[in-house]
């Protein structure tokens, strides 16, 4: 990996531009249809893979660890499938799936590039540092659409729409860049070197833009989203936590957070792995029989305020549920949701959204 940074320069192939910089320097907040003067605020480029020479950053996601299915053959039509946006459904055969560290990077290239230089830049400098090309395509060539953008519906999905989700959308640059056509794509997979992971890079003109947008400055810049999946283990956040330490941090904070409590994603059943945490919560609570806890459920804020607050009651109740199926007294227990109102960390990230969704113990007594 320390080879693949230090081929930065690799990526300045062919034509020979400048050398690679430091990033950007943050610009001002974008409005509607300008073009900004440098990287968007809070964000970062991701240290698996160099970024082209003065690109600029219009936005990054990252999350500690994901997964994703890279596109790694032509994609084809899935017979009667729609998505969520009644597009045609394309896929590859077998997508590659992999998980890690994700973050998906959208960058503005300077003037004069093509898509095929700076494709072959990203290659390059993979390759020269010991990693592969697993698959390139351009144009129709990919399969799907090349030229509808991830805003689309009642069209067809192609690359883009696997590589950053209609649900991804969020900076204020994608009015521009991703609701508009696109002309001229070309993409590749590639494999990082040392089994550092693997890396998508799909660059593309801005295509035609309708009469009334305001995106006319952006027609023929070349744009390029950048995904990178880099092999990390997941970190372990389910501790189970004693029975004797959640005494303890009762006593000591008035309050446990407990993160080995389980659910899936927008689910409220707990999860047969939680049963060790309920086991050591039980073990608790039967020997301290005065002791009535609040049963606190808490959530990020990815979804709307009475959605979470719903959900954060009935995670609650479910975990209320378990403990008096196994003897404790229901007076004891009171449950209580309060969604996305209490976090412990920005839900800006996904560390911080993990870390905000939990279930707590608020002694009352």
């Amino acid at each position: 990996m320390k080879r693949l940074l230090a081929c930065a320069a690799l990526l300045l192939v062919a034509a020979g531009p400048p050398p690679v910089r430091q990033a950007a320097p943050a610009a001002p907040p974008l409005k509607a249809g300008s073009i900004p003067a440098g990287d968007a605020p809070g964000a970062r480029d991701a240290t698996a893979l160099p970024r082209y020479a003065d690109a600029i950053l219009l936005e990054s996601k990252a999350s500690a660890f994901d997964e994703i299915a890279l596109p790694n053959a032509k994609l084809e039509r899935r017979p009667d499938k729609v998505d969520a946006h009644n597009n045609d459904l394309y896929l590859p055969p077998e997508p590659l799936t992999v998980e890690g560290r994700l973050t998906r990077m959208s960058y503005l290239l300077p003037a004069g590039r093509s898509a095929l230089e700076v494709v072959r830049g990203y290659q390059q400098a993979v390759k020269e540092a010991g990693g592969s090309v697993l698959f390139e395509c351009s144009r129709d060539d990919c399969g799907g659409s090349g030229v509808t953008s991830g805003r689309s519906g009642g069209s067809k999905t192609g690359l883009v729409h696997m590589l950053y989700p209609y649900d991804m959308i969020a900076g204020p640059w994608t009015e521009c860049v991703l609701q508009e056509d696109r002309s001229a794509q070309r993409y590749t997979l590639l494999d990082l070197p040392k089994g550092g992971g693997k890396a998508a890079v799909l660059v593309w003109n801005v295509g035609d833009v309708s009469a009334g947008s305001n995106c006319k400055a952006w027609v023929g810049r070349l744009v390029a989203l950048v995904v990178t999946v880099e092999t990390a283990a997941r970190e372990q956040r389910m501790e189970t936590i004693a029975a004797s330490a959640v005494g303890q941090g009762l006593e000591r904070e008035g309050r446990v957070a407990l993160y080995a409590i389980q659910f899936d994603t927008a689910k409220a059943e707990i999860k047969p792995e939680s049963q060790a945490q309920l086991a050591e919560l039980v073990s608790f609570l039967r020997g301290a029989p005065a002791t009535k806890v609040l049963v606190v459920g808490h959530t990020d804020n990815q979804a709307g305020v009475d959605y979470n607050l719903d959900l954060s009651r009935r995670r609650a109740q479910a975990v209320t549920a378990a403990l008096t199926g196994s003897g404790i007294a229901a007076a004891r227990l009171v449950p209580q949701g309060v969604g996305m109102a209490a976090p412990l960390a920005s839900n800006a990230t996904e560390e911080g959204r993990a870390k905000n969704r939990r279930v707590e113990l608020v002694k009352v007594n």
